[in-house]
């Protein structure tokens, strides 16, 4: 279990995102939730600095990301 770092949130109340730093295993990810509050995506960054993160959430945020999924899963 990672780290709590910072939170990211949709203009439009569609969700948001967390990003997360493992310690143990030395690698951040983003948890994203739907509007009513339900995970449905975890992201993974192996090897990938803190600001690129962010940077993706950030994108997801105002809608230049898209998730590679096609349907929400927990």
């Amino acid at each position: 279990m990672g780290k709590h770092l910072s939170t990211y949130y949709t203009d439009d109340d569609t969700g948001y995102c967390e990003i997360h730093f493992d310690f143990k295993d030395e690698i951040a990810y983003i948890k994203y939730f739907d509007e009513n509050n339900k995970m449905f995506f975890k992201e993974e960054f192996p090897n990938k600095s803190l600001r690129y993160v962010e940077d993706a959430a950030e994108n997801w945020v105002m809608k230049i990301k898209d998730l590679p999924i096609k349907e929400k899963v927990i």
